[in-house]
């Protein structure tokens, strides 16, 4: 029986020793809130990034949408407006009306006569009495008056109109998820960038799970949908051998720490704000979270904070600062701040643990089982 006791007693203490040892090697599943807020008193320069307290004013400043803005040289193109050239294999109708009877295009039925013409690959028309008139790269209205010139003198008062038959050097390519994807036409008038995917039969996901990337030359952007649709200027007018590219791509945030449901998730709206987001990742465990440490972090651009007043540190990632936005749900005033602060893409909650929650852990992992065995040494000690 003292073996027995012996036994349990050396078992009791090799647990000691463990749970002792193990204090120090306690797995966590992040950074508590006490370590980020001891981190969010350093100041800026001393670390690669800034942290910002969520309250009505930085909401105001801080928590809209980003408006997003297509390279300039997309939003500088006029084409639709004064843009429009002819080119090589363009078919053309031109007629051609004279004042008189006996005239070298008219006949005593008509006044009128029409000539039909493509562009060859020298960039030019063929019109008798006139000869190789040069087109390519010219206006309808250039082409026109250069004919009716070259007419003057030979022909009686003559008057020249021509029509555009056939577009075939004025076109654009449209690829991807769009249901009826191809090589369209740009009219005369011009087109904009939504006209062009209404022609390809439009996106095959919803607006703001699709992303149009714009390939112009050496020139290349890629704009969402919906930021097209919410600013005007995004609507860009295309030009000839320009590429749209439609592609589905969902926008995404990331939920770490003491929720629920730690994943990567998708936007289900195409405004998701930060009090959605936690719910969509199950909430707050009710059983690990510390209420008052929810962090977002998101590489924000410099230039914004540096206008809502935010010190920024020395560290830049093309001009982007590694940023943590902090809410503490203790307060009441956190349920509204989180509503009216909208996610972006990319984006990453963290929800701290609580400090109680590792004690949890601590009996849960080295506590229990050092019960169990000394329940079982004493069952054998009776």
């Amino acid at each position: 029986m003292n073996m027995n006791r012996t036994g349990a007693a050396s078992a009791a203490g090799a647990l000691c020793a463990m749970l002792l040892s193990g204090c120090s090697t306690l797995p966590g599943q992040g950074p508590s809130n006490r370590q980020m807020a001891k981190d969010q008193n350093e100041e800026p320069g001393e670390r690669e990034y800034t942290v910002v307290q969520l309250d009505v004013d930085s909401i105001h400043k801080l928590g809209g949408r980003r408006p997003v803005k297509l390279n300039e040289t997309f939003r500088k193109t006029i084409c639709g407006k004064s843009g429009f050239v002819l080119g090589i294999g363009d078919q053309l109708a031109i007629n051609i009306w004279e004042a008189s009877n006996d005239g070298l295009f008219s006949t005593f039925d008509s006044k009128r006569a029409r000539i039909d013409a493509m562009v060859d690959e020298n960039g030019q028309v063929f019109v008798p009495y006139v000869g190789s008139v040069d087109v390519a790269g010219k206006s309808i209205e250039s082409v026109r008056a250069a004919i009716e010139n070259g007419l003057k003198g030979k022909a009686v008062e003559p008057q020249v109109q021509v029509a555009l038959q056939a577009n075939v050097s004025n076109n654009l390519a449209v690829v991807g998820d769009v249901n009826a994807p191809g090589r369209f036409p740009i009219p005369v008038g011009g087109v904009r960038l939504l006209d062009v995917v209404a022609s390809a039969g439009g996106s095959r996901a919803p607006v703001f799970e699709s992303e149009a990337t714009i390939v112009r030359g050496d020139t290349k952007d890629s704009i969402r949908l919906d930021e097209v649709l919410s600013q005007p200027g995004n609507n860009v007018w295309m030009e000839p051998s320009d590429t749209v590219q439609i592609m589905h791509k969902p926008r995404t945030f990331t939920a770490l720490g003491a929720v629920s449901s730690k994943n990567r998730h998708a936007f289900k709206t195409e405004g998701l704000s930060l009090a959605e987001a936690l719910a969509e990742s199950g909430g707050l465990n009710d059983g690990l979270a510390d209420a008052g440490g929810v962090f977002l972090f998101r590489f924000e651009s410099a230039e914004i904070l540096r206008e809502a007043g935010v010190a920024l540190p020395d560290t830049r990632i093309n001009d982007s600062v590694a940023t943590i936005y902090r809410l503490d749900f203790n307060e009441p005033e956190a349920f509204f701040l989180a509503r009216s602060f909208k996610m972006q893409d990319n984006d990453l909650i963290y929800v701290a643990n609580a400090f109680a929650a590792e004690y949890y852990k601590f009996i849960r992992i080295y506590v229990q089982p050092l019960l169990d065995i000394s329940r079982t040494s004493s069952v054998l000690v009776d």
